[in-house]
């Protein structure tokens, strides 16, 4: 039956069928042509999906997001990333990175950091003598550091998609997090050497970096309580997601007063929608994982593995290799929930813990968010940085380069991910 749904799904996709409609169509027609199980168990598999608690993290982790996006807490936190780094080789890259490794810490999402921050730094970086690509390309690629640092949208789906601790993923993700971020801040200093790129003449005063940093107080409080709460045991990550939602609304506006109702409806409308589209790619994907399951697919590639005596970190290479593949026709969400449940069993017989093994799966689709063909933070960097998306992806190379390094260093040294979770835990 699987290849029946990857042929079906392969062909749906070529003719424009949208991912969430092909994965239900392509799983219903190898239910039917096979016969063995009921047309009924779709809907009941579907609704299952998405009928968990937990799940109600996910829209309102987004929602406090776009809350974030919409006030002034990017650009605040961008002024006080300018003050910390803004006087380093590369000047404003190195403000674009750091302010990511901040806001990744609220929006949780890629999409929501390349939105949010390449308006706010794209044009001035610009100005100071960057090209759009170089602009584009470290806009983009540092939003990969969204999907690490807690709280991760893609770590919730993967935490409920296998039964594993949200809360552990989320300590896991720091370290890869603030690894990337560092590396592609040594990237952008190394190139800045050879483009001649600007930077600031002189360091902040202690002032200007007091005053920054109680300007963005507030804003960086945020993901510190979030996960406080959730390590603690205070709270778990669905009522995190409340007090999210309600931080960032008292925060735009009743503290900073640069929300207003009209961007408040927008806000909502668009979190909506940005909602329903995982959320339904999740229903329909949970068919195929349940195929795959009473199948004994995993079972099977398991065994394969085992009889070629492959080691573990020939199997988790070819692991990354596939999801490097995938991640390029498939976007992170449809890619994570279908190959997790597939995958897990194989990474664990080779001796992975699984929330290592979570970790490299969201790192590594996340590197699929910014290639083309179907990456969706290269297509929305080319229209914010006004460059077409083969010359961006050029750009992109030195960058993804870096990411492909961190992602080795974090599969091959598990102590880099599994040291905060095994301390809290």
């Amino acid at each position: 039956m699987l290849l029946t749904i990857a042929l079906v799904f392969v062909l749906l996709l070529l003719i424009g069928v949208p991912i969430g409609f092909g994965m239900g169509l392509a799983a219903t027609i190898a239910i039917w042509l096979d016969g063995s199980y009921p047309l009924l168990i779709i809907g009941h598999k579907m609704v299952n999906a998405i009928s968990s608690f937990s799940l109600v993290a996910v829209p309102l982790f987004i929602l406090a997001g776009a809350l974030a996006g919409e006030t002034s807490i990017a650009q605040r936190l961008v002024r006080f990333a300018d003050a910390v780094v803004g006087h380093i080789r590369g000047g404003l890259g190195q403000v674009n990175v750091a302010a990511s490794m901040f806001f990744g810490g609220i929006s949780g999402s890629a999409v929501a950091d390349t939105a949010a921050l390449g308006s706010l730094m794209v044009p001035p970086m610009e100005r100071q003598g960057y090209t759009r690509e170089d602009a584009g390309a470290i806009t983009i690629c540092s939003s990969t550091i969204g999907v690490l640092i807690p709280p991760s949208i893609p770590m919730v789906l993967y935490g409920i998609t296998v039964g594993e601790s949200v809360g552990q993923l989320f300590l896991a993700g720091i370290v890869p997090g603030l690894l990337v971020g560092l590396m592609l801040m040594a990237a952008v200093f190394t190139m800045a050497k050879r483009k001649k790129w600007p930077r600031r003449e002189r360091r902040a005063t202690r002032r200007e970096l007091w005053e920054s940093f109680k300007s963005a107080f507030l804003s960086l409080l945020l993901p510190v309580f979030l996960l406080g709460a959730i390590v603690s045991g205070l709270t778990t990550a669905t009522e995190a997601g409340v007090i999210g939602v309600i931080y960032a609304l008292l925060l735009g506006g009743v503290v900073y007063r640069d929300q207003t109702l009209i961007q408040m409806w927008k806000v909502l409308v668009n979190s909506a929608i940005n909602t329903a589209v995982p959320l339904f790619i999740l229903a329909t994907t949970s068919v195929t994982a349940w195929i795959v399951a009473v199948e004994r697919y995993p079972a099977t590639l398991v065994s394969l593995f085992e009889t070629g005596g492959y080691g573990p970190w020939t199997i988790i290479l070819l692991i990354i290799l596939f999801l490097l593949v995938v991640g390029m026709f498939m976007d992170l969400v449809p890619a994570l929930v279908l190959f997790a449940p597939i995958l897990l069993p194989v990474a664990e017989a080779a001796g992975y813990d699984s929330v290592h093994f979570g970790i490299i799966m969201i790192m590594t689709l996340g590197i699929g968010l910014v290639t083309p063909p179907v990456g969706n933070c290269i297509y929305l960097g080319s229209v914010i940085a006004r460059v077409g998306v083969g010359r961006l992806s050029i750009a992109s190379l030195p960058f993804l380069a870096v990411n492909m390094l961190a992602l080795c260093l974090v599969a091959f040294w598990p102590w880099l991910t599994l040291a905060l979770p095994k301390l809290f835990y």
